[in-house]
């Protein structure tokens, strides 16, 4: 009969078996094998507290049962007592130490404690004791894993794998310690395995979404990411991470209706509320990302991320005391926290305090040394300090900061090193600013004599202006087709190759040069202006990420440099829909040029049909100075590298004069010194046109 209730058991039969043991009992009440199985069948039946009574009998007739210890550890585990689960484990093992089964249990309930190396010893003990125990190498693994032991945890998946490659879990738990060695196309491709056998596993497809998503590959990670919702809706895991994932993907608006989803079924994440006010201020409702952030740290007041993200918010209002203040608590908080360290330091570069920025700066970069866009700003922060060799050299790292290279030309041939070119052809290429291309076309004619052919290719607006200036060089518009090329590099690593410093700068003014048959026209269009001609730009293009600081409106500009004696030229390419009304309102003291630039060739010889160009930080401010013409340039506080540290000049632009704030936003006084000026050069102060140095 028992062997019966034992046959009925192991065929899923739970009731049959329960009868045939109250048969045996009836007639044999200590029977202790059938009151161990009738414990047994009522645990898994939901009768835990008959199976406590049961196992009671069972121990009180024979102390030393090592099932009954099994069937204890089970019941416990199950329960969540995991060190009594351990407790009776282990006795069982002492029991019946030839037992591979109870040594894998005792193996699991060790790991349900953390407690890793003892249940990588209990799982060893099992796979010699029985060597085809496919569970105990897998659960061997487990333990590898938990002990930060990456590879040699990989090892004992892939055995597992070797002896059963649909084995439930392997392929995932694979994908993960790939994925903890930072493989991530191996742990996609695990995942994909695993998805093979088990394509509806929720699991997997939400570690291909993460391996994904740490390939760059966003679009993808969302389709796994939402497919894993679909079949487990009532996990959040994967809903968090789909928000995140469309978060940095730029899609801001179903980023925040995700967020707040996750948020109003786990108010207390204080992680998601902090992303949630990030992408709220990133969609500019700057008031609610506040509040999203002062209750994360309402939360969690030792959060340092929202810290961070407060500061982040404060630096756009301007508010720059406060901006350091926030990032300074948030590394206060966690000294390791490799961003809140990168962002201290752009808020210190923006207060002007260089040499501060730079210690932060470095300290980013040692905590976390594959953060693109933490090079990226230390780059600037050294060039901006003059130390050139450094600086070009982390300069690379735009390459890899997504938010700056997006639309950029790639190329897959090899970059040039500056290595002979012994007759190959050479593609350079323009970035993202006009303004940069305009700045570091100069070094292209210095490629002469290398043996090989140049390409050149711009954005469009500037092949008309550089083809004449290059007859030696094929210059091609972006979007053009290309003709074959074996090396490439961008325009704005020349400086790095050819090891500029501060004191060898190419400057051979001017390096570009207008049309003759357009300056001729535009000379003409003047000749019967007697007063100073002075251009005029206050605006560069609002997508630029330092738009806030170095672009101004027209009313507050204009103003300041309607002069007696001078004719203003509006050279404003795009002006924005308020400058119209304050264009008008000037009257013929300012004339609007903008209708008659058709490209950077019209601008340039507009440009020299002028006494002098006032700019913002842009790329006209670039184009007057590359065509040696006086220009007078307006510099934010947090001002661009080029323009280093402290000066009133340029070795980039010798007839350029930098007017500087003194502080941030302090625009008022940039444009007083400016009108000032302009005033005592048509009184006949025409050197203060130019630089103290070149006007000497």
């Amino acid at each position: 009969m028992l062997r019966d209730a034992v046959a009925h058991y192991g065929a899923g039969r739970a009731v049959e078996a329960g009868t045939l043991c109250g048969d045996i009992l009836t007639a044999h009440p200590d029977h202790v094998p059938a009151l161990h199985l009738s414990a047994v069948i009522a645990f898994v039946t939901d009768r835990a507290a008959e199976g406590a009574l049961l196992l009671n009998r069972v121990f009180n007739l024979d102390p030393d049962h090592a099932p009954a210890f099994a069937t204890l550890g089970d019941a416990l585990a199950v329960k969540g007592e995991h060190e009594g689960a351990v407790a009776a484990f282990e006795r069982g093992v002492t029991l019946r130490p030839q037992d591979a089964g109870l040594h894998i249990k005792l193996g699991v309930a060790l790991c349900d404690l953390s407690r890793f190396d003892e249940a990588e010893t209990a799982f060893r003990r099992a796979i010699a004791l029985d060597g085809g125990l496919t569970r105990a190498r897998f659960n061997l693994a487990v333990a590898l894993a938990g002990q930060q032991r990456p590879v040699e945890a990989e090892q004992a998946y892939r055995e597992v794998i070797a002896r059963d490659p649909v084995y439930r879990g392997v392929w995932l738990n694979l994908g993960n310690v790939l994925t903890d060695q930072k493989r991530h196309e191996a742990a996609a491709t695990a995942y994909r395995r695993g998805l093979a056998a088990d394509p509806d596993n929720a699991g997997l497809h939400c570690g291909l979404g993460a391996a994904l998503y740490r390939q760059g590959l966003l679009a993808d990670a969302t389709q796994h990411y939402r497919r894993a919702i679909a079949l487990d809706p009532g996990n959040i895991a994967p809903q968090r991470l789909l928000a995140m994932v469309l978060h940095e993907a730029g899609e801001r608006e179903e980023a925040v209706r995700i967020y707040r989803q996750v948020s109003a079924r786990d108010p207390s994440d204080h992680v998601i509320l902090n992303n949630l006010g990030a992408c709220l201020f990133e969609l500019g409702q700057v008031d609610d990302a506040i509040a999203c952030a002062e209750l994360a740290l309402a939360l969690k007041p030792d959060y340092a991320a929202a810290h961070t993200n407060l500061g982040i918010i404060f630096e756009a209002q301007n508010l720059v005391e406060a901006a350091v203040a926030a990032h300074r608590r948030a590394i206060e908080l966690e000294p390791l926290y490799a961003k809140g360290h990168a962002n201290l330091a752009v808020a210190l570069r923006n207060a002007g305090e260089i040499d501060a920025a730079l210690m932060a700066s470095r300290r980013a970069i040692a905590l976390d040394p594959e953060q693109p866009l933490a090079h990226y700003n230390h780059a600037h922060f050294l060039l901006m300090n003059g130390e050139f060799e450094e600086g070009f050299e982390e300069y690379r790292w735009r390459r890899k900061t997504k938010m700056l290279s997006d639309g950029d030309p790639v190329f897959d041939e090899p970059e040039w090193q500056g290595e002979p070119l012994a007759g190959r052809t050479l593609l350079l290429f323009a970035e993202y600013g006009l303004g940069d291309a305009i700045n570091f076309v100069r070094y292209v004619p210095m490629l002469a004599g290398r043996g090989g052919r140049i390409i050149l290719q711009v954005q469009p607006a500037l092949v008309a202006l550089l083809r004449p200036m290059l007859p030696d060089v094929a210059v091609f518009a972006r979007g053009e087709p290309l003709p074959p090329f074996d090396l490439q590099l961008p325009l704005l690593s020349l400086p790095r190759i050819f090891r500029t410093t501060v004191e060898t700068i190419p400057a051979a003014i001017p390096y570009l040069r207008a049309d003759a048959g357009k300056l001729a026209r535009w000379r003409e269009a003047l000749a019967g202006v007697t007063a100073l001609k002075v251009g005029v730009v206050w605006a560069g293009n609002p997508r630029h990420k330092g738009d806030r600081q170095r672009s101004l409106p027209a009313d507050a500009v204009l103003p300041w440099l309607v002069t007696s004696g001078v004719q203003l030229y509006s050279l404003q390419k795009e002006p924005r829909p308020d400058d119209a009304p304050v264009l008008r309102g000037l009257g013929a003291d300012i004339i609007d040029l903008a209708p008659t630039l058709g490209d950077f060739a019209d601008t340039a010889a507009a440009c020299c049909a002028l006494d002098l160009v006032i700019a913002v930080d842009t790329s006209v401010a670039h184009l007057a100075g590359a065509l040696g013409r006086p220009v007078w340039m307006l510099c934010p506080y947090a001002l661009d590298w080029r323009w280093l540290r402290d000066r009133s000049d340029t070795p980039w632009y010798p007839t350029m004069r930098l007017f500087r704030q003194d502080k941030p936003q302090a625009w008022d006084r940039v444009l007083a010194r400016a009108s000032e000026e302009l005033a005592r050069v048509v009184a006949g102060e025409r050197e203060l046109l130019l630089p103290a140095a070149l006007a000497g």
